[in-house]
């Protein structure tokens, strides 16, 4: 079933329950007031029931008084229930049942009853001028039926035509309103027809129709470039797979050849292992990224020694530090304890160690600081290198990105180091920042809060 079907369904039928209500109401309301009004009109004919009983005292039962209008019947009834005076339309037969006659004796009494196949209103109260007697006045209640019968039927057939019109006006209210909605759908169905997250047009109308279409297009243009995001992942993996299994093949090749000297072999073996572990790194760090962007990178929160971790991270770098002859110093507070993945931030630090050195000039310092401030872990990895250039600032932490076009082996990872750093550092619940030093050089810094919550191991 439609919306619009719906809508117009559920506005009539609370069209119809509002109307049946008022009408009860009104009916209800306009019965009391002409029951009021035919109440009245018999009070006055019982007060003047003792003009029905003759001059002398005694009682006439088919007495007739000339004012007495000739739509009402009066009676006076005594206390053995007989009739002992009445008018011409009244009859010599009780009007009342015993049992309200005995009501009556007692205080007024209204009835609305069937008699003569005829619905009747009657007054009754006590006879002040004779000890026990009744005085009772009735009516027809033939144009009261006749009346109330006539406006139930024309609020029916009113109540039903304005309900019929009340479901249509609300059927193309909402195909109105729907239409914008409509269109947008039939926009959606175009671009998946042809499998390309573009845009769809905002309407100009300034409602929720315009801002369900300004969100879609905020949809479509993150899953554009979550698109764009994927493609590029996929060629530079690609790139990046394609030279170390190149190399390996090419190894393996020549170790197959006849004539290859021991020591050939011992380095071509040594080659493809390092390409093998190259692989292996790729791969971890491309199952990282993967569970990071799922919201699963597992951490193992404990409080941690943030200077002993550091010195850790420096003492992994030494050889190689040596190798290139730059020194690695770590500036943190002695005791600086924190909770977090000492892993995973191992594993941001000696990322951060390794960018570093390959920028860091020879006779210089990188330095690894900690401190806390302001409720938060800082960290930072700084070198006195050339610092990275304004236009990669930017894009510091996208995959595959480097500071230069270059994709040699010589230049070093695979352009996922400051990816894996900006990972670890969200899922501590902080952010990490790339910049460059006004004294020359460049610095990464991570931003870890305080109290973050351990993960479950």
């Amino acid at each position: 079933m439609s919306i619009r079907l719906r809508l117009g369904l559920v506005f009539a039928c609370a069209a119809a329950a509002v109307i049946a209500f008022g009408g009860w109401l009104f009916v209800t309301t306009l019965s009391s007031s002409l029951l009021a009004s035919i109440d009245s009109q018999l009070s006055v004919q019982i007060a003047q029931g003792s003009k029905y009983l003759g001059s002398a005292g005694t009682t006439n039962p088919t007495l007739g008084v000339a004012s007495n209008p000739p739509e009402y019947a009066v009676q006076l009834i005594d206390g053995a229930n007989r009739v002992r005076a009445a008018s011409e339309e009244a009859g010599n037969r009780p009007i009342l049942s015993k049992a309200n006659l005995n009501r009556a004796r007692a205080g007024r009494v209204f009835v609305t009853q069937v008699r003569d196949g005829e619905h009747e209103r009657v007054v009754a109260r006590p006879f002040d001028s004779r000890r026990g007697w009744v005085v009772l006045a009735g009516v027809s209640l033939e144009t009261f039926d006749r009346t109330t019968n006539r406006v139930i039927v024309e609020l029916a057939i009113g109540g039903s035509v304005f309900v019929l019109m009340a479901a249509l006006g609300a059927f193309g209210l909402a195909g109105a309103a729907l239409r914008p909605v409509e269109k947008l759908r039939a926009e959606v169905a175009v671009l998946a027809e042809h499998r390309a997250p573009g845009e769809v047009t905002v309407p100009s109308t300034r409602d929720e129709i315009a801002d369900l279409a300004k969100t879609m297009n905020d949809l479509l243009l993150r899953l554009r470039q979550a698109l764009e995001r994927e493609q590029n992942l996929v060629a530079d993996a690609s790139h990046e797979l394609r030279t170390p299994f190149a190399i390996l093949r090419g190894e393996l090749e020549l170790a197959s050849r006849p004539g290859r000297s021991r020591e050939e072999l011992v380095a071509a073996v040594k080659s493809a292992s390092e390409e093998a572990a190259r692989l292996n790194l790729l791969a971890d760090d491309l199952l990282l990224l993967s569970r990071s962007d799922q919201g699963q990178l597992i951490l193992r929160i404990v409080p941690t020694d943030v200077t002993q971790l550091l010195n850790q991270c420096a003492e992994r770098a030494t050889g190689r530090a040596r190798d290139i002859g730059v020194t690695c110093r770590v500036d943190a507070p002695a005791g600086l304890s924190w909770p977090l993945d000492p892993d995973r931030i191992g594993q941001a630090i000696d990322n951060l160690i390794d960018n570093a050195m390959r920028q860091a000039p020879p006779e210089t310092e990188i330095v690894i600081g900690a401190r806390a401030e302001n409720g938060r872990l800082i960290l930072e990895v700084a070198d006195e290198g050339p610092g990275f250039p304004a236009e990669f600032l930017p894009h510091a932490f996208e995959r595959f990105r480097r500071p230069d076009a270059s994709r040699s082996r010589g230049d070093g990872g695979a352009g996922l180091g400051l990816s894996i750093v900006q990972a670890v550092a969200t899922a501590h619940g902080g952010a990490a920042t790339a910049m460059n030093l006004s004294v020359g050089g460049a610095c990464v810094r991570l931003e870890i809060l305080g109290g973050h919550p351990a993960s479950p191991g």
